[in-house]
């Protein structure tokens, strides 16, 4: 079996003030959960997978691009979910429009308590806030 990369959140209160660590550790399911048993406080562990991951366009230098400030997605059931980065922007290709996004998304099943179900609405924020009703 192929060593795996995780990524280790752990949340404390250490005398009063609330303490976060973020680090990466690679083996195996049970080594991490052996480890994170030692830990103090809460911790999310989250498994890397670097298989889906393509940095080779990353240096390019592009002079226009779509940026997006959220991605909200609604469904039954007042199912909601959303693609947001931490900070900033999500940049996407200039040439990507709103309707693309949409089109990616309407088949996803992003609601952790329905996972069958698709998103019966889409909204992209930018500057201004473009919404689209995924059919």
């Amino acid at each position: 079996m192929a060593t795996k990369k995780y990524q280790v959140a752990q949340t404390c209160t250490v005398n009063g003030k609330r303490e976060t660590s973020t680090f990466i550790m690679y083996g195996e399911q049970d080594d991490v959960t052996s480890l994170c048993a030692l830990l103090e406080g809460g911790y999310e562990v989250k498994e890397v997978n670097t298989a889906m991951s393509d940095m080779s366009k990353a240096d390019t230098n592009v002079a226009v691009t779509n940026p997006v400030n959220g991605i909200f997605l609604s469904g039954e059931k007042n199912q909601f979910a959303s693609i947001r980065p931490f900070k900033g922007q999500i940049h996407f290709q200039n040439n990507k429009s709103v309707d693309d996004i949409v089109a990616v998304l309407k088949t996803t099943t992003p609601f952790e308590l329905l996972p069958t179900a698709k998103p019966l609405r889409i909204s992209v924020k930018r500057s201004e806030s473009i919404s689209v009703t995924a059919e």
